[in-house]
């Protein structure tokens, strides 16, 4: 396996207190496995047969409807797991699709690995119930967001959390995929989404093109951060506010270029 993938693989939540002999020990039973761009890790109805960690570039997750339209489950990142639900829920068939969104590695294990070690490995079992929690808090949250909150705002919300999870900088970093894949993400058409990326600079952030900054921090909270149920807990809010300082009264900053 190329020498990056071992290196990535032993500092992901995952593998979270096992030193690296026990780590290595795990991981060398995986094969990696390079998928380019646009192809299909595996398609609804196939067999299950394998567990996946993203070791470069994004996936995503979704099912069709009758009508051939695409509803974005997820959009997988580097660390991220791929294939653990289905396998716990002892499914013999996928339940998504799984796209590579731009040139894909993942170190793929065996069906009968994953089985194997979640019974007897608990460290690893612990890690990886405590990744689907996050997930599933994710998925409450983004939830209650469309019932409370514009779109803008839950535009400028997603884009928080990316941030600081995938330790971007928040003075200026790209969007991570497509607006066209971010729009299905969030459950928007692709035209309301444009809309909100243009409603958001109104409101303590840039927008120029494919690249986003946050520009007063205090703005982003009165909007974004007041119409949710866990503000005074969002961990990404407190994470940009450490890192951003609060903008100069006297100091204009021009938020309101057209998009390109």
């Amino acid at each position: 396996m190329p020498t990056s993938v071992p290196d990535i693989v032993h500092g992901l939540p995952l593998f979270a207190g096992l030193n690296e002999q026990e780590t290595g020990e795990l991981i060398q039973e995986g094969r990696t496995r390079l998928c380019p761009k646009g192809r299909s890790l595996f398609v609804c109805g196939d067999e299950i047969r394998h567990f996946y960690i993203l070791c470069e570039g994004a996936v995503q997750v979704f099912r069709e409807t009758p009508e051939g339209r695409e509803m974005t489950a997820d959009i997988l990142m580097v660390g991220d797991t791929l294939g653990e639900l289905d396998l716990l829920q002892s499914q013999p068939t996928r339940s998504f699709n799984a796209v590579a969104i731009n040139d894909v590695v993942v170190l793929e294990f065996s069906a009968a690995w994953f089985q194997k070690t979640v019974t007897y490995n608990s460290v690893l079992a612990l890690n990886l119930l405590a990744m689907i929690a996050r997930r599933a808090d994710t998925v409450a949250i983004e939830a209650e967001h469309k019932s409370t909150m514009a779109a803008a705002q839950q535009v400028a919300c997603f884009l928080e959390r990316y941030c600081i999870l995938h330790h971007c900088d928040p003075h200026g970093f790209d969007l991570p995929y497509s607006k066209t894949l971010i729009a299905s993400r969030l459950g928007m058409e692709l035209e309301t989404f444009s809309r909100a990326l243009v409603k958001v600079r109104e409101h303590g952030m840039a927008v120029e093109g494919t690249k986003v900054s946050f520009v007063d921090i205090e703005e982003i909270g009165k909007y974004v951060c007041s119409s949710c149920s866990i503000c005074e807990s969002c961990k990404e809010y407190e994470a940009l506010k450490a890192v951003l300082p609060k903008k100069d009264p006297v100091q204009a900053t021009d938020t309101s270029a057209d998009l390109t």
